[in-house]
């Protein structure tokens, strides 16, 4: 394997604990919390690589997650196979993400911003439109759950290890991705698209290539969720999760490719900590309430620890190293 390929060891720690941590938990509590934090994480590293390491603000992707689960659920409730009902989903969301891409990735920075915020508006209401086949604001229900080989997996720990096992498989996918030679031209064109396309790069198709790569990730992930929810609704891949997944790369550092991730998993513990204390004060606990407190967390972090949480990271290793050179210069 190419060194520059190997999966840091830390992340090899990380797989192995997160493999042990339901054989040491006997409720389903930390279970529930850590499939949304896999989920999430999945979907906030390969939003992650568009913006920080490609330069591509696009801020679709709670549109390519809900359209993901909305077709599982739908085909799955029509009676295909669940695995068929997922690959399905990903062809579709790869469909539309080809066709609607192609125009929109010749916009940048704010407009582009501007034109996938305004797609992820229009999905929404026209999902909810929608009320003979989605189920429109009452949501979907009825969604069979996912069986394998025969097998229905059921209650959390089942889609625990599934949730990790798509978030783990999407960041080792995303690092060889970036270590290739798309990955290579990805960095050249963030840095500058003038002199990318000097040196003979398709910029224009290394975009549409990554826009459709990330939305089929995305779309795996609503597809999982689906099915362990067995309940969606237009309100659950709106903007509060777009908020949510910005959040999650800003506090976790989105020039890092483990960032976002990291960033999941404290943004989902800290709300959980939020609702379980402050609800004890707060009769009400709000979409405001965390607003508020995670909006307090971001402007510390960018005044502080601008690289966010894995960029603090990325520095304090060194320097604890060259502390520890100091203290034994052999």
């Amino acid at each position: 394997m190419n060194p520059s390929r190997r999966l840091p060891f830390a992340f090899l720690v990380f797989a192995l604990a997160v493999f042990l941590l339901p054989l040491g938990i006997s409720g389903s509590y930390v279970i529930g919390v850590m499939c949304f934090v896999a989920l999430y994480g999945a979907l906030a590293l390969g939003k992650g690589v568009l913006l920080e390491q490609a330069g591509i603000f696009s801020l679709a992707h709670p549109t390519w997650f809900g359209l993901g689960a909305y077709v599982t659920g739908i085909a799955a409730v029509q009676g295909v196979p669940p695995l068929g009902a997922i690959i399905l989903a990903a062809v579709f969301v790869a469909g539309v993400a080809f066709v609607l891409g192609a125009p929109l990735l010749r916009l940048q920075g704010y407009y582009l911003a501007c034109a996938t915020f305004s797609l992820m508006l229009i999905i929404e209401i026209i999902i909810a439109n929608l009320g003979s086949l989605t189920g429109g604001h009452d949501g979907l229900m009825g969604i069979p759950p996912l069986t394998i080989g025969g097998l229905a997996l059921e209650g959390d720990r089942p889609y625990y290890y599934l949730s990790w096992g798509l978030c783990l498989g999407t960041y080792w996918f995303l690092n060889n991705l970036m270590h290739s030679r798309m990955g290579r031209a990805i960095v050249s064109f963030n840095d500058s698209e003038t002199a990318s396309r000097c040196l003979g790069i398709n910029v224009a198709g290394y975009k549409l290539r990554l826009f459709i790569i990330t939305a089929v990730l995305a779309s795996l992930a609503g597809s999982i969720f689906c099915f362990w929810i067995r309940y969606i609704m237009p309100a659950l891949f709106g903007f509060p999760l777009l908020v949510q997944l910005i959040t999650m790369i800003i506090i976790g550092g989105g020039k890092t490719l483990y960032g976002p991730l990291l960033g999941s998993l404290v943004v989902m513990w800290m709300q959980e900590l939020i609702h379980t204390y402050l609800g004890k004060v707060l009769p009400v606990m709000t979409a405001e309430v965390d607003a508020l407190f995670f909006g307090i967390i971001i402007v510390v972090i960018l005044i502080f620890m601008p690289g966010g949480l894995a960029g603090w990271l990325e520095r304090l290793i060194p320097a604890g190293k060259r502390s520890h050179a100091r203290i034994n210069p052999s």
